[in-house]
């Protein structure tokens, strides 16, 4: 699936969530869980220099593709929300946080290494188990100090509109 493809789907997603709503008002039908981190996981291959896994792992959705990185292995999270939650991971590696609109369009709030993340909420809340809440706007302010390190970014496709 293309990119322009991808986003025409996910548009067609919102429309049937507003019949859903309508013909039955006491429920969002929110599209959330499951299909929209599968959309996540779609926008971080079509877009990113990522592959997916095939078969669900543990604490991955996939690798980056070559090159000299700091980390092979990535998790890629998204949601419809104003944040998300990660849970310590076992090693180092690659996240990417993505917010998915009604609209077809998606932004990425986080690119780097999800230790970055994890060790900054360890320090607001030391408790080394669980799983964690973080807003994207502090994910957002996180992904700025990466300063440019593109050993730990994950680089886009040069077909993808940035």
């Amino acid at each position: 699936m293309s990119e322009q493809g991808l986003r025409a789907a996910i548009k067609k997603m919102f429309l049937v969530r507003e019949e859903l709503h309508a013909a039955f008002p006491k429920k969002p039908f929110t599209p959330d869980g499951r299909m929209i981190g599968d959309i996540g996981e779609a926008i971080a291959e079509i877009c990113y220099k990522i592959i997916i896994d095939d078969k669900l792992r543990k604490d991955w959705d996939g690798t980056r593709e070559g090159g000299n990185y700091k980390y092979l292995e990535v998790q890629i999270k998204a949601t419809q929300k104003d944040g998300t939650y990660l849970k310590k991971p076992p090693h180092d590696g690659g996240l990417l946080v993505f917010k998915i609109f009604p609209d077809k369009k998606w932004k990425c709030y986080y690119n780097g290494s999800i230790l970055r993340v994890w060790n900054y909420l360890n320090l607001q809340n030391p408790d080394n188990t669980g799983a964690k809440i973080i807003s994207l706007d502090r994910l957002e302010r996180l992904d700025k100090t990466i300063n440019g390190d593109a050993k730990e970014r994950i680089p886009l496709r040069k077909s993808v509109k940035s």
